[in-house]
């Protein structure tokens, strides 16, 4: 992606500001030289790992657990160049079903998909746009009652047909929770639709056979999927049709009643550490000041995600995925791999995507333990989860809301690549990943459908409606400082004598964390800047966030936020499992060349960065920070 579209970049909208333009920030301060400690370097290659004699472009998803895993690397994610000291797969790599395998040790099973003997056929464009999605809360009576009807006779399917409700839910718990491994017998090796360049065309696939088969369900192949249009002040609510609880097929009580028909908050866990948080009753007209901030946090939130974080494919689609690398092309111990099992989200995934299932899906009371008697789930790590139904990824398709959700999601990516020039990855091992579903109510055939089939919305028969496009206020957001930068800045880290940071270092919730003199490497001409977190080491079964700021003392950081310049971006996730529990590891990536600019920075040698843990849970960064430079095109 080249940046945001000219006008944009400009500074140009026809959009008017939601806030008060703020003037320009002095330069940075002078700052002592530095000299950055050198991280040694790997470079290694990815393979795939598909023996099948096919083109290894067929991802099946299938009950039985299929081997041909070489290597003991499975799960791997990088790129290189990205991370110095990472294991690299510069091509990326594809899976097929000879890689993965969906664990059903009792047999017969939900989540794993039901098998069949039928041929697997090629997904073949749709001939016409027929289906336009549109905003769930504008959305006529006759489209509701058809939702209505449609998802009714869903769930009126016996269990065991494969677009039966709960088919569709087993399908997300089936990739999202962990069922789905490269070798079943290592619990290391799980695979995951999420923190990588999958989880858009995935998800994109998913909903889309979702929504077909409503269509056939009712008779009628215009029917589209509504949107929770959460981006716009107008829909930041949870829409009125999923909320009346009386015969509506669209209800789940499986949500926080509390922010039930409330303004939604895309920046929830913040505002929960910081205290004494209750959500504002949604009313468009209100002309309180807490309500109008609340709105324009969101909507800077929507400008971070998909104009000033969202440089390039990596930046907002994720990190590419690596499924296996060959230890002796490595030259590395089994434990230094597993040491960097390590995956990336996008700014798409791991924004307004991960707040709002967190904010839908239901809080039990402080202290109050979660069992089956309480209505948790049963996640495959065999613990119960009370954060159900959207606050926990093995249950999330349980609740209509989410199909909704993820249509706005796959809006923002419709739009990224349609208006603010964003663009898809080239490479062959993207394009040609494949997945099958099944399509025909009546008589289900599975389809073999490429990543390369789902880049453009009409290849699918549907697009989103034009109205809402008009409308994007997210697009122009005036942002603020927080402190002063230049004449009269606080003294940097290094400046005021703060103690080296030593690894592993533990996040504390209220307790930012300074890293000082993290260095800058010079501008290179098509490369953005980007700061790498890695080796970030959690608990996936519960809430983890901190936000990340430069140059912000960490006296002022737990005021930081994504209204601010300094702000680079959080770290979070919905929660899931580990089978046998235990931690994950993740990593993240934040464009940082339009803060550096907006802070007066960009010829400077080094930043200080500060972590401000937002989320009870302790998490651990067992490696340094580090900004390197990588292509955005």
């Amino acid at each position: 992606m080249n940046g945001c579209m000219a006008s944009l970049c400009a500074g140009t909208s026809v959009l008017a500001p939601v806030a008060p333009v703020t003037s320009a920030p002095s330069a940075c301060p002078s700052k002592k030289a530095t000299v950055a400690t050198s991280r040694r370097s790997r470079s290694v290659s990815c393979r795939a790992t598909n023996n099948s004699g096919d083109d290894g472009l067929l991802w099946l998803p299938r009950r039985e657990v299929l081997s041909g895993l070489t290597g003991v690397a499975a799960g791997l994610v990088g790129y290189s160049g990205l991370a110095s000291a990472e294991v690299t797969c510069p091509k990326g790599d594809k899976v097929t079903d000879t890689v993965v395998g969906c664990t059903d040790p009792a047999g017969g099973k939900i989540p794993c998909p039901p098998t069949s003997t039928n041929r697997i056929i090629d997904f073949k464009p749709e001939s016409a746009v027929k289906r336009v999605r549109q905003p769930a809360h504008l959305l006529s009576r006759e489209n509701q009652e058809k939702y209505k009807e449609a998802l009714a006779k869903m769930k009126a399917l016996p269990k065991e047909h494969p677009l039966s409700f709960t088919e569709q839910a087993a399908i997300h718990e089936a990739y999202c929770d962990g069922h789905y491994r490269f070798d079943p017998t290592n619990k290391d090796r799980p695979f995951d639709v999420h923190f990588s360049w999958i989880f858009a065309p995935w998800h994109r696939m998913y909903i889309y056979f979702y929504e077909r088969a409503l269509g056939q369900l009712i008779g009628d192949d215009t029917f589209a999927l509504p949107f929770w249009n959460w981006d716009h002040p107008s829909g930041m609510v949870v829409p009125p049709i999923f909320r009346n609880a009386a015969a509506n097929p669209l209800y789940d009580p499986n949500r926080n009643l509390d922010n039930l028909d409330k303004l939604c908050d895309l920046d929830y866990l913040t505002s929960l550490a910081k205290g004494g948080f209750t959500p504002l009753p949604f009313d468009q007209n209100t002309q309180s000041p807490e309500y109008k901030e609340l709105v324009y946090n969101n909507l800077a939130i929507m400008h971070q995600q998909q104009i000033r974080g969202g440089k390039g494919a990596r930046a907002f689609l994720g990190e590419k995925f690596c499924t296996a690398a060959s230890e002796k092309a490595q030259g590395l111990t089994s434990s230094e791999l597993s040491a960097k099992k390590t995956k990336a989200q996008g700014t798409l995934e791991r924004m307004a995507h991960t707040t709002l299932h967190v904010w839908a899906g239901r809080r039990l009371p402080a202290g109050t333990t979660c069992n089956a008697a309480n209505g948790g789930v049963l996640g495959h790590d065999g613990s119960y989860k009370c954060s159900n139904d959207m606050g926990f990824l093995g249950s999330a398709g349980r609740d209509p809301l989410f199909y909704s959700h993820h249509a706005n999601v796959d809006r923002m990516w419709h739009i990224w690549s349609t208006k603010l020039g964003g663009h898809g990855f080239p490479d062959p091992e993207w394009l040609d990943t494949s997945f099958v579903f099944y399509d025909g109510i009546e008589n289900p055939q599975r389809v073999r459908i490429k990543f390369r089939d789902v880049l453009d919305a009409a290849n699918m028969g549907y697009t989103y409606d034009k109205e809402s496009e008009k409308d994007l206020p997210w697009i122009k957001v005036d942002l603020k400082t927080l402190v002063p930068h230049g004449k009269g800045a606080a003294p940097r880290a290094s400046e005021r004598a703060t103690a080296p940071v030593k690894y592993p270092i533990t996040l504390v919730k209220r307790t930012p964390v300074e890293v000082p003199d993290v260095a800058l490497p010079p501008t290179e001409p098509g490369k953005q800047r980007v700061l790498i977190l890695e080796g970030i080491v959690y608990d996936p079964a519960v809430n983890n966030k901190f936000d990340v700021a430069i140059n912000v003392p960490a006296d002022k950081a737990g005021k930081v936020g994504p209204t601010h310049v300094e702000y680079a971006g959080s770290f979070s996730i919905v929660p899931s499992s580990k089978e046998g529990g235990g931690t994950m590891e993740g990593k993240v990536a934040f464009c940082i060349d339009e803060m550096l600019k907006d802070t007066g920075c960009v010829g400077d040698k080094d930043v200080d960065i500060v972590l401000v843990p937002r989320t009870d849970v302790d998490i651990k960064l067992t490696v340094p920070p580090v900004v390197e430079n990588f292509v955005i095109d």
